[in-house]
């Protein structure tokens, strides 16, 4: 039985962001950063550097950003990098290039992307941290040992240490089930030793800290195995698990958690998102291969009671999608981007909001707002919004006795779907 809400609401729905699948995005400040993923059908070059997209929360616009990249002390540019006389292959470690699957965290406002592959580089093992201050990229020196490139893994920051667990190994053609710990302060990776059983080894799983306790949920195993017949070879039978799995951080131990009997819990699936709100885990959408069913639910997981619950929302939910991105800001989480099955044939067994559809996929560019705790002005413009029977650019004229200007700008915001703008070069200041 789903747990309804007090406050909580869907409330922006817009379209003509990024059309991203299997991108990694984190916020900073008022801004969502959105790093790399897909769009199908879309012509790009293996050497292409890895798109940044950003979301400014205050007016929901969306702005395609042009990195510099440190090489040699000094800033190039992407017109550096496409020149035919670069030397781009001394240049490659400095330019991260196109991905999917990989994962980026947020320390000390910067981002830390790591793994993911393209089709034709295949997958990474490099660490590159982006400033947005300076919006620069670099290639974060590494000493020793680093884990093996990967992608579908997920990664977390506690302690100023990146954790990350799970994923796929390229060229072990394994699925992973260890952790690996980088430390920020001194750029070493590690193995972390850990106790107890872990969680199946899988990928496209989503991992969320609450109280130095990691969470493990969902993602996709094969039935052969963690490696297959030697070594080589993979089944197509998937397996997925529904088991939440808790990693305590400092002390290495895994435990899985037991949810009261008798109390609703979700099945398991993969490329969903989870994030974390006033102490609990939150979870959206996924897919369940076996049986092609794409999810839409929201669900609530509480560490102090250990139960799941179907948090019921007002307004309109995003619709069933897989390969998306959640972000927390200000007590907003942004959702957007993925990808969802095509409505509606009457011979699909895939849900599709209610309805029947085909088991193609459509890629999204669709951003989605969950306010957990609307003020009375963002419900006054939300009643507003939901009779205005005008088109959004007749806003301010049709109100213009009614509200004051800055009012109807905010709603016109949040009505006006996104046209895509280039912008941000990088800031001199940071060369040398």
């Amino acid at each position: 039985m789903a747990q309804q809400s007090k406050m909580a609401t869907w409330t922006v729905h817009l379209e003509g962001g990024p059309r991203r699948v299997n991108h990694a995005s984190i916020a900073v400040g008022s801004r969502i950063y959105s790093f790399g993923g897909y769009c199908s059908g879309e012509v790009t070059d293996a050497k292409d550097p890895l798109d940044v997209h950003v979301l400014n929360t205050e007016n929901y616009r969306w702005i395609k950003m042009n990195p510099g990249y440190v090489y040699n002390n000094r800033i190039i540019t992407k017109a550096t990098i496409e020149s035919p006389y670069s030397d781009s292959d001394k240049m490659f470690g400095a330019v991260p290039y196109q991905r999917y699957g990989h994962t980026v965290v947020e320390y000390q406002g910067k981002a830390y992307v790591w793994g993911g592959r393209n089709d034709d580089y295949g997958a990474c093992n490099l660490l590159h941290e982006y400033d947005p201050e300076y919006n620069v990229w670099k290639k974060v020196e590494i000493e020793g040992f680093v884990p093996p490139s990967r992608d579908g893994h997920t990664a977390v920051v506690w302690n100023n240490q990146m954790f990350v667990f799970g994923g796929y190994e390229e060229d072990a053609q394994r699925f992973s089930q260890e952790t690996y710990v980088f430390d920020f302060a001194t750029s070493t990776w590690r193995e972390m030793h850990t106790k107890n059983d872990p969680p199946r080894w899988r990928d496209f799983h989503t991992a969320s800290v609450i109280d130095g306790m990691m969470y493990i949920f969902g993602g996709r195993s094969d039935e052969s195995g963690q490696v297959g017949d030697e070594h080589l070879f993979h089944t197509i039978h998937d397996q997925y698990d529904d088991t939440l799995m808790a990693l305590n951080l400092a002390t290495g131990a895994w435990t899985r958690t037991k949810v009261p009997e008798n109390t609703m819990k979700p099945g398991g699936r993969r490329s969903h998102s989870t994030w974390v709100y006033d102490g609990k885990m939150y979870m959206f959408g996924g897919y369940l291969g076996t049986i092609n069913v794409h999810y839409n639910e929201l669900y609530c997981f509480d560490p102090k009671t250990s139960m799941w619950s179907v948090i019921s929302v007002r307004g309109t939910y995003p619709s069933a999608r897989r390969r998306h991105c959640s972000v927390v800001s200000n007590g907003k989480v942004y959702l957007f981007g993925g990808t969802m099955p095509l409505p509606c044939h009457p011979l699909s067994t895939t849900n599709y909001n209610g309805m029947i559809s085909p088991s193609g996929l459509a890629d999204l560019s669709d951003l989605h707002v969950l306010d957990f705790a609307p003020s009375l002005k963002t419900l006054a413009m939300q009643s507003v919004l939901n009779e205005l029977k005008v088109p959004s650019k007749g806003m301010f004229e049709t109100l213009q006795n009614e509200l004051a200007a800055d009012i109807r700008f905010e709603m016109y915001c949040q009505v006006m779907p996104n046209v895509v703008s280039n912008g941000g070069s990088p800031r001199n200041d940071q060369a040398g």
